[in-house]
């Protein structure tokens, strides 16, 4: 899974691999990515992705929560980390963790939300 967000335009994509790729749009400032070669979809792209908390509920809840991290912790001009630092774990759980391959526990999630405060854990399912 490959997240990215840029905190200055406010757009996320949110991929299942990292090749070449082209954008259709499906509504206002959603779009549906795929492979350039293929056409198979690999993907979505929000503009405004801040504001459209709604329509990360596209992706499974261990996406969504990951996806949700990461746009905090950006907001909030961490890198990866400073913020393991301040979990107190290593850099590896924590970007597994970004990236929705790790399961986290009730008491990750928890330090987590101490670290960034904006992240509404109830939004996730």
């Amino acid at each position: 899974m490959y997240i990215y967000y840029n905190d200055k335009t406010d757009y996320l994509e949110v991929l299942e691999k990292k090749l070449k790729n082209y954008a259709v749009p499906l509504k206002n400032g959603l779009f549906r990515i795929f492979t350039e070669k293929g056409n198979k979809p690999i993907g979505y792209g929000i503009e405004n992705a801040s504001k459209r908390e709604k329509d990360l509920d596209i992706f499974d809840p261990f996406v969504k929560l990951s996806t949700m991290i990461k746009m905090s912790r950006l907001k909030h001009h961490y890198t990866q980390q400073q913020i393991a630092a301040k979990l107190n774990m290593g850099l590896l759980p924590y970007q597994r963790l970004e990236s929705g391959k790790n399961n986290p526990t009730l008491k990750t999630l928890l330090k987590v939300k101490k670290v960034l405060p904006d992240l509404d854990l109830s939004k996730v399912a």
